[in-house]
Order: C-alpha cells, then sequence, then structure tokens
C-alpha cells in the first residue's frame, strides 16, 4: 500500500474517532446538566442502576435532546444530511415505519401466543394498573405507550443505527461495523440497568444487528428499524404493562427467559432470528435495492 494512500485512511480514521467521540460528548454535555436538574427537582437519588420507577422521567429529557445534539454534530461536525442516517423525512420512511411496526407486533404477538399454547405462560387477561392513590384505572399510562415506544425506538435508530453507523462506515469492513455498532448497542443498556442487565447483551447485542439488516433491507432508511423496534418494545410494554401473562411454574427459563428479561429467552432470540432471516429474504425478492445508503 502506498505511503500516501495508508497516511490518508489512518487520517480519515482519526478524524471520525474525533468525530464520533465529539457527538456523544456533546450529547452528554447539553443532556446531563437537564437530567441532573430533573433529578434534584424531583429528589431522585443519584445511584447506579437508576431505580426502575425513574428510569422513564430521567431517560425521557436525555433522549429528547438527542436530536439536537445530532443537529449540531451534523452541522459543525461531520457535515453529513439526515439522509445520511437514514432520517431524511419522506414516504418512504414512514411507509417502513408502518410495516416494521406491524411486523413487530405480529413477532410478539406469535411469540407469546405459541408459549401459551405450549403451556408455558398463563393468561391472566387485560388488568389495568391503578391511578396512584385511587382505585380507578390508569388508562394514561396504557394511552401514553404508543407515543412513548415510537420516541425512544427513533431515537435509539437515529443514534445506534444512523449516526454511529454513519461514522464507522468509513473506518470498518461491513461485518466488523455490524459488531461494533450491535456491540455498542447492547453496551448502552446497562447505563440504565446496571449490572443486572448483563444477561440480556446477546439478546440485545442480536436485535441490534437485526435492526441493522432492517436498515440495509430498507435501503438505507431507519423506517423499517424503527418500526421494528418500537413495535417490539410496545408490544412488550403492553403485555406488562396490562398483566396479559405470567410464567407457567413449568415453564422452562431457557426458553421463556428471566422475569423481566426476555431477551435471556431462546424464544425471543429465536424470534428476533427469523426476523432478521426473513428481512433478508424480503431483500432477495427486489422489493428495493438493499443498501446502507
Amino acid at each position: 500500500m502506498p505511503i500516501q494512500t495508508k497516511m490518508s485512511r489512518e487520517m480519515v480514521s482519526v478524524v471520525f474517532r474525533f468525530e464520533l467521540t465529539g457527538f456523544f460528548l456533546t450529547w452528554v454535555i447539553i443532556g446531563l446538566p437537564v437530567t441532573l436538574a430533573i433529578a434534584r427537582a424531583r429528589h431522585i437519588p443519584l445511584t447506579y442502576p437508576i431505580a426502575p420507577d425513574h428510569k422513564l422521567l430521567l431517560l425521557i429529557p436525555f433522549y429528547g435532546l438527542a436530536p439536537v445534539a445530532v443537529e449540531l454534530h451534523r452541522r459543525y461536525g461531520s457535515g453529513a444530511t439526515w439522509a445520511d442516517y437514514g432520517a431524511g423525512w419522506s414516504f418512504t420512511l414512514m411507509l417502513g415505519a408502518v410495516l416494521g411496526f406491524g411486523l413487530g407486533l405480529l413477532g410478539v404477538i406469535a411469540l407469546v401466543g405459541g408459549q401459551l399454547a405450549l403451556g408455558w405462560q398463563q393468561w391472566r387477561g387485560p388488568k389495568l394498573p391503578q391511578a396512584p392513590g385511587t382505585t380507578s384505572p390508569a388508562w394514561g399510562i396504557v394511552l401514553a405507550l404508543l407515543p412513548l415506544t415510537l420516541f425512544i425506538g427513533w431515537v435509539e435508530e437515529l443514534i445506534f443505527r444512523g449516526v454511529l453507523v454513519q461514522g464507522l462506515r468509513p473506518l470498518l469492513p461491513w461485518l466488523a461495523m455490524a459488531v461494533v455498532v450491535s456491540a455498542v448497542f447492547a453496551l448502552s443498556h446497562l447505563l440504565w440497568d446496571g449490572p443486572a442487565g448483563v444477561p440480556q447483551l446477546p439478546g440485545l447485542a442480536l436485535m441490534g444487528a437485526v435492526l441493522l439488516v432492517a436498515r440495509w433491507v430498507n435501503g438505507g432508511s431507519l423506517g423499517i428499524p424503527w418500526g421494528l423496534h418500537a413495535g417490539w418494545i410496545f408490544a412488550i410494554a403492553l403485555v406488562d404493562t396490562l398483566n396479559l401473562v405470567t410464567p407457567a411454574p413449568t415453564a422452562p427459563v431457557w426458553w421463556v427467559g428471566k422475569p423481566d428479561q426476555p431477551l435471556t429467552g431462546g424464544a425471543a432470540l429465536a424470534l428476533l432470528a427469523i426476523t432478521g432471516l426473513g428481512l433478508w429474504g424480503v431483500s432477495q425478492i427486489g422489493w428495493r435495492s438493499p443498501g446502507l445508503g
């Protein structure tokens, strides 16, 4: 390899590493003070990991500032466009999101239905959570699930399958980039879940890989991965919020997963794998030209 070419690649590598570091630093710098102010105002103890009851209250404002960090990074750092991240608003994006959401929803329905049929889950029926201090059903919690999961899914796809992928593509071969992006996505959940989230890391890494395949199948758009991600977490959150099922005493833990950790079970991992293979299969029949844009 000529010395000039090698030096050029090394310079590109240094620049992109700096830009990605700069993005995450920007996000922390603008998001952390707001998060700490909310924690102080609501008297939330700053312990690690964050208590589940306080997680959303701190996560929402921090995630809400992510697009601001992306815009600053895009404008003053990478020079990329929102379309480069797969986030350019278009009919393709919205159609992909609808298709992905439906696929994610149907996948979880099939997962829960299959476990019910095998006797590994027991049906409890819908039971609405109660509003604090009352005996009235908390309909607001249920109604908030859809916009909340769409929001979380959008931000995480923008960051991990958008900004991170765009920054690493010039540095790494496709497979290595996919491994790094999926690993970072999985490990990032430990920031909120703490050591208790370690058993879910393999499942989260597989989930990240499937979502990256979804972006590739969608021709670089974040539509399908956004919808798929949101559909999965919406369906799981709805099942949990309404207390629809409970594991049967004889259910194999290795298959249904640990309590509140569905990605530790073989059934959920199988669903992810089947979804990924199905998406790849769709790309082979010429639905549209695959790629990352």
